[in-house]
């Protein structure tokens, strides 16, 4: 492998345009001045687009070797274009704009029982417990429009009062597929995030339509409740995806406290499941279930003036405050 690991991360400037970045540390490399400096020194390679992730992604396995070839000549010629401190940068969702987002529910047994716990499942009838061999992996879609940046605030829908987190690690797609199985799933992962599916729990189940019970959308769907990144680590950076710390913060306080190594169902099942429902397509995001600890198992939930902190082990960490909607 040439080059050092570094991350990708989509920033911008106060003010400014979105620009993808290679990120060394506390440092981010403005990708499209590196990719002209790297094909201007005679370098062979080049990749099929420089300005979006989502054009990476839709030839991810072929521009990731470009990537590397560039990170090489950068770090040989000691060279830093268009280099500004991370610091400096507004972050924004690493893939601006998927095409799907796929959630999938109750995928940590600790958060099955809270949610059983809290009334979150029927009280009559049979019950999931959180045994895989009985079931299999539990999607939804969330609208790709909630997306939010790794430190932007995020409004408090008005008369909404159970704002509930979920921290998660998500991961994005590289490469088209359809009928994928589990044990070639990864193949068609570009790299991982961090990520938090925030929730309104007023409106997750619905009183008045107590046959249907979940309304995703309500739930889920508002807006910036998909906060995301700060960066995208490609894959073959991050050697287990099933050994990483899962940890969220209100305040200060620690709230959850997993690790990636207790879901029910891993990413690669998942794809599996949602591939054999609809064609995966690059920039496609699943966020793969939160583990024990949200706010609805113990009744306390977010309000105005928080700050949540969620982190994935060498995925990196965001930071949230809540607010109140402007008017």
């Amino acid at each position: 492998m040439n080059g050092s690991v570094f991350k990708l991360a989509t920033l911008a400037k106060p003010g400014g345009k979105a620009f993808v970045a290679i990120v060394f540390g506390d440092e981010a490399i403005d990708l499209n001045a590196a990719h002209a400096a790297y094909r201007a020194a005679g370098g062979k390679g080049a990749l099929s687009a420089s300005k979006s992730m989502l054009g990476l992604l839709e030839d991810w396995d072929a521009n990731f070797a470009v990537l590397q070839e560039i990170v090489f000549f950068l770090e040989k010629e000691s060279l830093r274009p268009g280099a500004a401190p991370l610091g400096s940068l507004q972050a924004r969702p690493p893939v601006g704009r998927p095409g799907k987002m796929l959630y999938a529910a109750q995928n940590f047994r600790e958060h099955v029982d809270e949610m059983i716990r809290a009334g979150m499942s029927p009280a009559s009838g049979p019950k999931f417990t959180g045994e895989k061999s009985t079931t299999r992996p539990y999607l939804f879609l969330k609208a790709p429009s909630t997306l939010a940046g790794a430190y932007d605030d995020i409004e408090i829908p008005p008369g909404m009062a159970k704002i509930d987190w979920e921290a998660e690690i998500a991961l994005a797609i590289g490469k088209r597929g359809k009928r994928i199985k589990a044990e070639q799933a990864l193949a068609h992962v570009a790299g991982f995030m961090t990520t938090n599916d925030v929730s309104c729990r007023d409106m997750q189940i619905r009183a008045d339509r107590p046959a249907l019970r979940s309304d995703w959308l309500g739930g889920k769907s508002h807006d910036k409740f998909a906060p995301m990144g700060p960066f995208l680590v490609p894959r073959a950076f991050v050697p287990d995806h099933m050994n990483l710390f899962i940890r969220l913060t209100v305040n200060g306080e620690v709230k959850q406290n997993g690790n990636t190594s207790q879901f029910i169902f891993t990413p690669e099942e998942q794809i599996e499941y949602a591939s054999n429902i609809l064609t995966l397509e690059p920039g496609d995001i699943f966020s793969c279930g939160t583990c024990g600890g949200v706010g609805q198992g113990t009744n306390a939930f977010l309000k105005a003036g928080d700050v949540m902190e969620t982190e994935i082990e060498s995925l990196g960490r965001m930071r949230n405050r809540f607010v109140a909607e402007a008017n």
